[in-house]
């Protein structure tokens, strides 16, 4: 703020004085005005770094909450994935209508042992006719003697196991349209244990 008081010689002193007082108070006043805009922007900076802050952490917890939905929905995938018992391979062609129970039903076949068990255990089926509960794992429950590929067993042992059976079935040991009553006994008892009776 200078005044311009040249054409007043008399004043001339105490115009030179005011200037300098004007710009002191200014340049004081500017110091001043410095350092408040300083602590303002220092303000502003740390109000800055508290909303990043706050922005991060809401993005964390965004993507936090994603993958929480993702694992959700990849638990729910695979807990559908057990009822499913068909595997599609890639490039499989299927209707909606192959995803309901009845159809899947179709396909839920146990798989057979990979391994003779006779042969494992060296064993001679023929001589194992007497034995009723290990012939009627290789029976329906409606007493008709399984195929290989349900057993598992090789050509030779099957038909050695097929004959077993017969012998038994033959001499009275085992019933021909069911399973040995000892054996539905013992299910049943397992039921009614079960059942907690």
């Amino acid at each position: 703020m200078s005044f311009y008081l040249s054409s007043f010689a008399s004043l001339r002193p105490i115009a030179s004085a005011v200037r300098s007082a004007c710009r002191f108070n200014s340049t004081t006043t500017g110091s001043a005005r410095y350092a408040g805009q300083q602590s303002s922007q220092q303000s502003q900076y740390g109000q800055r770094t508290i909303n990043a802050n706050k922005r991060k952490q809401a993005r964390a917890l965004q993507n936090r909450s994603k993958f929480k939905e993702e694992q959700r929905v990849q638990a729910e995938g695979r807990a559908l994935e057990r009822f499913q018992t068909r595997a599609y391979q890639p490039g499989d062609i299927y209707a909606p209508h192959d995803l309901s129970p009845p159809e899947m039903k179709k396909w839920k076949k146990p798989a057979p042992p990979s391994t003779d068990v006779f042969d494992t255990l060296q064993l001679n089926p023929l001589d194992q006719y007497k034995n009723f509960s290990m012939m009627s794992e290789y029976m329906t429950h409606m007493g008709r003697i399984k195929h290989r590929s349900e057993t598992g067993l090789r050509g030779v042992n099957q038909r050695k196991l097929a004959k077993a059976i017969r012998r038994a079935i033959g001499l009275g040991l085992m019933p021909s349209v069911h399973r040995h009553p000892e054996i539905l006994a013992e299910a049943v008892r397992s039921k009614l244990k079960r059942a907690g009776f």
